[in-house]
């Protein structure tokens, strides 16, 4: 049975290792968060627009009434925002963009959904990424854009980084390289090709920080990226882990109920599935090769 627990963990810790979509329903409606983007751009000065991708279907598929709904956004502070209406759109039906207008360090902690069918409920956030230790502490924010023009991607990315030794630290665009979903590396850019200006060179003294936009391009359109690597003044790099929709949860849309199973656990996507499936080909090989032999009763697989 060891090797059952151990599937069994690989499977729990790459489902854990997902960020989107995140879900969440009262019983009468469904939502699920795809993700969310910072546009800068949007509005000068210290705020933002902070946009969060999502669905919002009814459980009861045969009720085709639109299903009205409004927002608040919390974050790390408790500090609550109202949707910016004229910054939100429908995409289809049941799913839309919604939009707040937020300062520009805001990290957002969850959503509260106010449907018009059954009872508000809440939606968290996961946790920033981060690697810390006795160098640096690199907080990941998320994404703020990402843009194709002409067959080119521009990625820019919401980064900060603390200087936690006891000497200067000097950074710089060039010490960041994005890995995309193959491995293929891009180069951290000052400025990308529309004149848009990311991470300056900059030191930091002990125990200073430094937040900025940081500039991949250009990119395939096809790349979508999975690695952030920095790389310290000796040479070691640490890496996080930014690709959220990737994994095996990636294409979930919704949550959907088992038909015509006996239960979730028999489905052929889950482990008792896997091994109920795999059980029924070695039974049929087995019947294959012993067509000959008597019907004497034959003991079951232990796995």
């Amino acid at each position: 049975m060891k090797w059952l627990a151990l599937a069994l963990f690989v499977l729990l810790a790459a489902g854990a290792a997902q960020a989107y979509p995140l879900y969440g329903g009262n019983g009468a409606v469904n939502c699920t968060v795809f993700g969310t983007v910072k546009d800068p751009s949007s509005s000068g000065g210290s705020k933002t627009i902070l946009t969060v991708d999502l669905s919002l279907i009814r459980v009861n598929a045969s009720n085709t009434v639109p299903i009205s709904a409004t927002f608040q956004l919390t974050d790390g502070n408790d500090r609550v925002f109202e949707m910016s209406h004229d910054q939100s759109r429908d995409l289809e039906q049941g799913r839309r963009l919604i939009s707040f207008l937020v300062p520009k360090e805001t990290i957002a902690r969850f959503l509260t959904v106010n449907p018009s069918a059954g009872d508000q409920f809440s939606i968290f956030f996961p946790e920033l990424l981060n690697i810390s230790n006795e160098n640096v502490t690199l907080l990941y924010y998320g994404m703020l854009r990402s843009i194709v023009n002409s067959n080119k991607k521009t990625v820019e990315l919401d980064v900060s980084l603390t200087n936690n030794g006891s000497k200067k630290l000097s950074v710089e665009a060039g010490n960041f390289t994005l890995k995309d979903q193959w491995g293929w590396i891009y180069q951290g850019r000052e400025y990308d090709s529309f004149g848009r200006k990311g991470l300056s060179a900059a030191v930091l003294l002990p125990n200073e920080t430094l937040r900025s936009s940081l500039i991949f391009a250009p990119l395939s359109p096809m790349s979508r990226p999975a690695e952030l690597v920095y790389r310290y003044v000796d040479g070691a790099t640490y890496s996080l882990d930014i690709d959220e929709w990737a994994g095996p949860n990636a294409a979930v849309l919704q949550p959907k109920e088992c038909v015509d199973c006996k239960s979730e656990e028999e489905s052929s996507s889950s482990l008792a599935g896997s091994i109920k499936a795999t059980k029924a080909r070695l039974a049929k090989v087995k019947k294959s090769n012993s067509s000959e032999e008597s019907t004497a009763a034959k003991g079951r697989d232990e796995l």
